[in-house]
């Protein structure tokens, strides 16, 4: 690595280089050759490289110099048993600039301890942990150290840690704007916790897995002056009754998602006095009837980016039906031009719904990103081969029951089937920027449209 003779001295500023190299950081291989250009071009350029690099490439680099670009990383994740075994190799590392930390499977052996405590240093921001043995002192060397921690996620902890401690713990944390306790944690998530989580004013987000009875809510609403008063994003199980008792708590919230936990009493209407949601996903666990007028409330929610409403993937047994309410496809017309900002759809419900829905997306939904239908549509019906106009301008995946063969037989089709290549080619036509297509029914012809579909895109497919 050598000195250049002579250069600009715009170029020998680290925060012009490293604004500079941000702009490359897409392109790694560019940014190894200017990092040996000469020493501060390395070390800016290196800043900008190391900064999420995965932990087994700090394994792989030798004892000696590891030091040099463990002070460089900003992100750093483990995954599995795998990557555990790197935490002793880093144990008396120096993580200065670390912002966030990933941590998965932390379950010590026979009395034999997994180094973390090097990862949580002052500047730590993000603090996440995928399932293991956590222990009072850990979280309180956390609370301590990192007094800077905005995010702090937590995923099955082990048996250690009793549900005071936590609350003690979470309590003491008055810096964090975000929690997310999803999973393994409902001995840890009492009452007496929740309510004190409604109390914070700069809660931010939060997401719990346990069901949130309507008791709780109610007490919520009783105990607390002014509830989740800071929040924008919640995610919650609950039971249908307990919803009305929620809303009102949950004004300014922009990001919902509720795992609904039966089908006692209807939800969807009761949501409509949220006035702005950007993101909306309604996750059934029972099986559920929607009515029209149930789906049709939706269109209260202009400002929706992002909607979800299907059965709970977890519960095999649930469906969620409006066949018997008679939801059409001028229903589905009149809701999506209500709903001009959607840029991701996902509209699990059992009706019938023709390939026109295709349509009113493309009309009313210019934005729309993705899509996920379980209805088997005729394409052909849709006159691809006659159209000049793309449909969708940013659509990039479409993920569909499946794809119906047109019935040659039948009088009113005039024109001829389309092989699947045909009809995959016309899709790439008029959804230009789809890259992943999916049909979820295992027949004949929609696994040749997506089969043609995917050789198109890999440039096989002629």
């Amino acid at each position: 690595m050598g000195q250049t003779s002579y250069m600009h001295p715009s170029l020998t500023m680290p925060e012009i280089l490293v604004n500079m190299f941000d702009f490359l950081e897409a392109h790694p291989s560019t940014l190894a050759a200017a990092s040996r250009v000469n020493k501060q071009w390395f070390s800016c350029a290196t800043d900008v490289l190391w900064r999420e690099a995965p932990c087994r490439v700090l394994a792989n680099v030798p004892e000696h110099r590891r030091q040099v670009y463990a002070s460089k990383l900003t992100s750093l994740a483990f995954s599995g048993d795998d990557e555990a075994v790197y935490h002793s190799c880093f144990m008396n590392l120096q993580f200065s600039r670390l912002r966030s930390v990933s941590l998965d499977t932390y379950r010590p052996a026979d009395g034999t301890q997994f180094h973390i405590r090097q990862y949580l240093q002052p500047p730590l921001q993000e603090f996440s942990f995928y399932g293991g043995d956590l222990d009072v002192s850990l979280l309180d060397y956390l609370c301590k150290t990192c007094w800077r921690l905005r995010k702090i996620l937590i995923d099955s902890p082990g048996p250690t840690i009793r549900a005071s401690s936590f609350l003690s713990f979470i309590s003491g944390y008055q810096s964090v704007e975000h929690m997310e306790f999803r999973n393994g944690m409902d001995h840890l998530l009492t009452d007496e916790f929740l309510v004190h989580v409604a109390s914070r004013t700069n809660l931010s987000s939060l997401a719990v897995g346990k069901i949130c009875s309507e008791q709780l809510v109610r007490q919520i609403s009783t105990d607390v002056p002014k509830p989740f008063e800071a929040l924008r994003a919640l995610h919650m199980a609950i039971p249908s009754s307990a919803v009305q008792l929620l809303v009102p708590l949950i004004k300014h919230v922009t990001r919902l998602h509720l795992d609904v936990r039966d089908s006692t009493v209807h939800v969807v209407r009761q949501l409509s006095s949220i006035p702005n949601l950007r993101v909306l996903s309604l996750a059934f666990a029972a099986t559920t009837r929607l009515p029209r007028a149930e789906i049709m409330s939706l269109t209260t929610h202009s400002k929706l980016e992002e909607l979800e409403i299907g059965p709970d993937e977890t519960e095999d047994v649930s469906h969620i039906t409006a066949m018997d309410d008679g939801f059409s496809d001028a229903d589905f017309d009149e809701l999506c031009s209500q709903l001009r900002a959607l840029r991701s759809i996902s509209f699990k419900v059992q009706c019938n719904l023709s390939v026109t829905v295709l349509a009113s997306l493309s009309e009313h939904c210019p934005l729309l990103e993705k899509c996920t239908m379980p209805q088997i549509l005729n394409l052909q019906a849709l006159n691809l081969e006659r159209r000049h106009d793309v449909m969708f301008q940013k659509l990039h995946l479409l993920d569909l029951g499946g794809f119906q063969q047109p019935d040659v037989n039948n009088d009113q089709v005039s024109r001829r089937e389309l092989p699947p290549h045909d009809l995959a080619s016309l899709m790439r036509r008029h959804f230009p920027y789809l890259e992943e297509l999916y049909a979820s029914s295992d027949d004949t012809y929609s696994n040749a449209v997506v089969d043609a579909f995917a050789a198109l895109q890999s440039g096989k497919g002629g």
